[in-house]
C-alpha cells in the first residue's frame, strides 16, 4: 500500500525532478500514438480532495483517428476475460469500468512500442481492488481500456443498462485510441437531433411548429444508420459521381501501373485510390472549431496568430447543422462536450473574444442556441437527453459501426457509403513502409 510507480521523466526546462505516481492512485491505462508513433501511454488517475475534473472532460489538448477496432461490438464477453463478468456483482463490475469518483489522467511517451508495452505489463500486473467494497478479497488487474477483452466486458454492462450511451461511448473512443490530451485524435460523439432550425428554414427539422423538443419524434432524430455525407442525399449524389469518376480514371491507368515496379504501384495506388469524402469527421480544426472559446490560444496557433473569418467560426448550432447537410466540405461529427451540462462555457464567450461580424453585420458572441433551449446548460441537458432516448438507444450501433466497426472501412465502408479519403486510414506501419 502507498506504493508509488516513477513512470514520469524529466520534463523539458523542469527543475530536475521526477515526477511520481502511485499505484494506489491508478484507475486505469491505455494505449496511445505519439504523433503517428505507437508509443503512447495514457494513465487515469483518482482525484483527492481539492482536485478536479470528472471522467477525462478537461481541455489540456485534444485530437482524433487512431486504433480504428475493424471489429463488430456486438460480440459477447468471453469467459476467458481477466474483468468482471455477469457473475461478479452489479456494484464491482460498473464500478471497475467506469468508476463514479472523479479522476483524471496524463499521457506519457517512450522510446518505443515495446517500451511502452514492458512498462504497461508492469503495471497491468499490480493487482487492484473492488473499489465498492475495500474489504474486497477480489483482486483485478488495473483496467487497459485498448484491451478487447475491456470493450467487451463494457459491452455487456452497456447492453445491461448498467451504462448509459454517453458513457459507453466514451470507452469506444478510448479503446480506438482517442484521447482528450491529442486533439488529432480527440473523442468523437454523433449528431444525434435534426431539429435546431429557425422558421423558414428547409432543413430536417421537427414536423411539429412548437419551441418544445419533443423526444417521442421520430423525425426529430438524424438518421444514425448514415454518415454525415450520406444524410443530404442531392450532396451524395455529387460525392457519389466524383467516386465513380475516380474508378473509371483508376480503370483506364491499370494498365501502365501494371507495367511498372511493384513498389512504384503500391505508392501510386495510395494516392489513386477512390474516395467519396475528401475531408473527414474530426481534425484539430474542427475541434478547435468548437472549443474556440475556452481554448482560443490553439485556434491562434492553427491560424497563425489570428482567428479565423467570423463566417466561418462557431456561432451558431443551426448554422454548423445546416452546413454539414449542405456543404460538400463538411462532415464533421461532435465532441463530448456537446453532451456534458458541465461543459457548456464552451458555448459562452466569457472572455469576450472579438471575433468580429458575419457579413450579415452580426457580431460573433456567445454560440446561439436553439429556440427550444433556454439556455447553454439547457441545450446541453436536452442534447444529453437525446442521446439517451430510446430511439438513439436502439439506432446508436449502426453509427458506432460506422465509426469504429465493420462499416468504418474496407468494401463494407463503400457499400455503407462511408469511404474517406485513403490517408485517413494510414497507420504507424504505413508511414514507416512509405
Amino acid at each position: 500500500p502507498g506504493a508509488a510507480c516513477a513512470v514520469g521523466g524529466y520534463a523539458t526546462g523542469s527543475s530536475g525532478k521526477a515526477q511520481i505516481w502511485s499505484f494506489e492512485d491508478m484507475r486505469a491505462i491505455a494505449r496511445r500514438y505519439d504523433g503517428m508513433k505507437d508509443r503512447g501511454l495514457e494513465i487515469y488517475l483518482a482525484v483527492h480532495e481539492g482536485g478536479g475534473g470528472g471522467f477525462g472532460l478537461s481541455r489540456n489538448g485534444g485530437s482524433v483517428s487512431g486504433y480504428g477496432c475493424d471489429e463488430n461490438f456486438s460480440s459477447r464477453i468471453g469467459n476467458d476475460s481477466p474483468y468482471p463478468t455477469s457473475h461478479s456483482s452489479s456494484a464491482d463490475r460498473r464500478e471497475y469500468i467506469l468508476p463514479k469518483s472523479s479522476y483524471y489522467s496524463i499521457l506519457l511517451t517512450f522510446e518505443s512500442t515495446e517500451v511502452r508495452e514492458r512498462v504497461l505489463r508492469l503495471l497491468s500486473q499490480r493487482p487492484t481492488y473492488s473499489r465498492s467494497s475495500p474489504s474486497s478479497q477480489l483482486q483485478l488487474p488495473l483496467p487497459c481500456h485498448t484491451d478487447r477483452s475491456f470493450v467487451e466486458s463494457a459491452l455487456e454492462l452497456w447492453q445491461a443498462g448498467q451504462l448509459d450511451n454517453f458513457e459507453y461511448l466514451l470507452v469506444l473512443n478510448s479503446a480506438a485510441g482517442r484521447s482528450f490530451h491529442d486533439l488529432s485524435r480527440y473523442p468523437i460523439f454523433p449528431w444525434v437531433l435534426s431539429n435546431y432550425g429557425e422558421q423558414g428554414d428547409d432543413d430536417e427539422d421537427c414536423d411539429d411548429d412548437s419551441i418544445a423538443l419533443d423526444l417521442n419524434d421520430a423525425s426529430c432524430f438524424r438518421d444514425l444508420t448514415k454518415p454525415i455525407g450520406a444524410l443530404n442525399e442531392e450532396r451524395f449524389e455529387d460525392f457519389r459521381k466524383r467516386y465513380e469518376g475516380m474508378v473509371q480514371q483508376q480503370k483506364l491507368q491499370s494498365q501502365q501501373q501494371q507495367q511498372q515496379q511493384h513498389q512504384s504501384s503500391q505508392r501510386n495506388n495510395l494516392h489513386d485510390t477512390p474516395f467519396m469524402y475528401g475531408t473527414h469527421y474530426s481534425s484539430p480544426g474542427y475541434v478547435l472549431y468548437y472549443l474556440l472559446r475556452v481554448m482560443p490560444e490553439h485556434m491562434l496557433c492553427l491560424q497563425s496568430g489570428k482567428f479565423d473569418v467570423p463566417d466561418r467560426l462557431f456561432h451558431s448550432i443551426h448554422d454548423s447543422y445546416k452546413s454539414i447537410l449542405r456543404n460538400p466540405g463538411d462532415v464533421k461529427e461532435l465532441i463530448p462536450e456537446f453532451f456534458d451540462p458541465d461543459c457548456f462555457d464552451f458555448l459562452i464567450n466569457s472572455m469576450g473574444l472579438q471575433l468580429g461580424n458575419l457579413q450579415t453585420g452580426e457580431r460573433v458572441n456567445d454560440v446561439i442556441l436553439p429556440p427550444w433551449a433556454s439556455s447553454a446548460k439547457d441545450f446541453l441537458r436536452q442534447n444529453r437527453e437525446a442521446l439517451e432516448s430510446d430511439h438513439c438507444t436502439k439506432h446508436l450501433p449502426k453509427w458506432i459501426d460506422l465509426i469504429f466497426g465493420v462499416t468504418s472501412r474496407g468494401t463494407r465502408a463503400k457499400e455503407a457509403r462511408n469511404l474517406f479519403h485513403p490517408t485517413s486510414y494510414l497507420g504507424p506501419a504505413d508511414m514507416d513502409g512509405m
